[in-house]
């Protein structure tokens, strides 16, 4: 009998023994890290900006060709054809009209301030290095976008401009609006998308077919587009959910939902790369979701920041002030800025507290540029005698009936659900001042036919203005706006007043 124990024993101990051996064996599966990136070290004048020339052509059919592009032409490009450059860095975009010669040639240099992605709308995104050209054929006589739009070009942006959109195509195909219930569905589908993430590392470390013959720098930019991409899907699927949702534990939900990012950091986050392939929508994403999931009201900026810099360390051991961190607090710190106007003192308050974050010396760089620069724009200004643009003058044309009227200029379109609440919303302030000094002008590119059923069953009084597609693009580039709607005031003597309001201006 006591052999008999001694052995069930012995065997009791073996298979224990073995077991956790076996469990020894089981490992998480291993975090895929890229290789071979950056291919080479980024020159620090890289990150630096300087001048770009967009030029091409939009090909026109011998028989339309004149003194000037026909409206049937431009038609097809939507009229226009505009180029907005957003400085994420700052909080700031420029939108410039490009001017086509009656042969349909056209040419430019733009400025930016480091190489990046900028919209030629509404074709594409192309890329835009300093020093480099970027070429586009526009024929408007083939059946398909791929056939007629033709990007290509110089240098580095030649190279990632004529890849973009098959990037794109290729590794985010449209698809349907996802139809999240709750929490775990939600996780579900994260998961999902973290392994896409991973698998996408692994093809590119493998070499991915689409870069065939590129330079490591165009290599470089590529996969970190892909990689940004891949994360900004994953964002604002998250901030769709938790925006207005009170019924979750907001910061619980947040350490659980970004936890993949920790094993993957080096390349999600704290990546240089991001500078030169990253935009303003995927930075924008980064400092709403992951970098501030903290906001209440009672604190200041800085200590709002302090506090999340402590979750991101503690909750998901992060490093406190990565590449993308630092970003996302000099797009706050230049946000805020807007607010102070000529409180210097203030202004230079908030930065001081926020440079010893800032460790990269491009961004303090950068915002040291940015600062000088505000200081410049919002000291009394000696009044300088400049040409009129052709904004100026369309716009001149618009308000030169209504002059010693304050005048609300507010632009809009049909396709905008905000506009048309904005207009509902005006009707009351609209008919209460029918009497008084005062014009409401709606400004808009689509026809009088296609805005009749709205404009008229609501009752919606004013100055309707309905302009072309190319006027339209050249006061964006007067007034500098894109989305919409868009709202500007001008006081009794015709000046453009951004610190007053409507009854403000009667009232002077």
């Amino acid at each position: 009998m006591k052999r008999l124990f001694i052995a069930a024993l012995s065997l009791a101990l073996l298979l224990a023994s073995l077991t956790i051996e076996a469990k020894k064996k089981v490992k998480e599966p291993e975090v895929p890290q890229m290789m071979n990136y950056p291919s080479a070290e980024i020159d620090k004048n890289l990150l630096h900006g300087g001048d770009v020339v967009i030029q091409g052509r939009l090909v026109i059919p011998e028989e339309a060709k004149g003194e000037k592009i026909p409206q049937d032409v431009l038609d097809k490009i939507n009229g226009r054809f505009t180029v907005i450059m957003r400085d994420y860095l700052v909080n700031k975009e420029k939108t410039s009209v490009i001017e086509f010669k009656p042969d349909g040639t056209f040419s430019m240099n733009l400025h930016v301030p480091y190489p990046k992605f900028v919209l030629l709308y509404p074709l594409a995104d192309v890329y835009a290095c300093p020093g480099d050209t970027v070429d586009v054929t526009i024929d408007t006589t083939k059946p398909t976008r791929e056939e007629g739009i033709i990007i290509g070009g110089t240098g580095v942006s030649g190279e990632v401009s004529k890849l973009t959109y098959k990037i794109g195509m290729t590794f985010f195909p449209p698809q349907q609006s996802l139809d999240i219930q709750n929490q775990d569905s939600l996780m579900k589908w994260k998961d999902e998308q973290v392994e896409k993430l991973d698998n996408l590392v692994r093809n590119m470390n493998e070499g991915l077919p689409e870069l065939e013959g590129c330079s490591p720098l165009a290599s470089d930019i590529l996969r970190t587009y892909i990689l940004w991409r891949r994360l900004y899907n994953i964002c604002h699927e998250y901030d769709l959910f938790v925006d207005g949702n009170d019924s979750i534990d907001r910061e619980a939900f947040w350490q659980q939902y970004f936890s993949f990012v920790t094993p993957r950091e080096k390349y999600l986050l704290d990546n240089q790369l991001l500078m030169i392939a990253g935009d303003d929508f995927f930075f924008n994403r980064m400092e709403f979701t992951l970098m501030r999931p903290f906001n209440p009201h009672f604190m200041s900026t800085h200590e709002i920041w302090e506090k999340n810099k402590e979750l991101l360390q503690d909750k998901l051991h992060l490093s406190p002030t990565n590449f993308s961190w630092q970003v996302c607090r000099l797009r706050d710190i230049f946000t805020v800025l807007k607010w102070y106007k000529t409180d210097f003192d203030a202004a230079a308050e908030d930065i001081a507290q926020a440079l010893p974050s800032i460790t990269h010396p491009e961004l303090i760089r950068r915002a040291v540029l940015t600062y000088r620069d505000y200081v410049k724009e919002n000291e009394i200004k000696v009044v300088e005698d400049k040409p009129m643009t052709k904004g100026d003058s369309i716009f001149q044309r618009i308000i030169e009936p209504y002059k010693g009227n304050v005048l609300y200029v507010d632009f809009w379109e049909m396709s905008c659900g905000p506009c048309r609440a904005t207009m509902l919303h005006m009707r009351d302030q609209v008919e209460a001042h029918k009497d008084k000094p005062i014009k409401y002008l709606y400004i808009t590119d689509d026809t009088p036919e296609h805005c009749k059923s709205f404009l008229e069953p609501n009752n919606i009084k004013g100055e309707h203005i309905h302009i072309s597609r190319s006027e339209w693009g050249y006061l964006q580039e007067k007034f500098q706006f894109t989305g919409i709607p868009f709202v500007v005031l001008f006081d009794k003597q015709g000046k453009l007043r951004k610190d007053a309001t409507v009854d403000q201006l009667l009232n002077e």
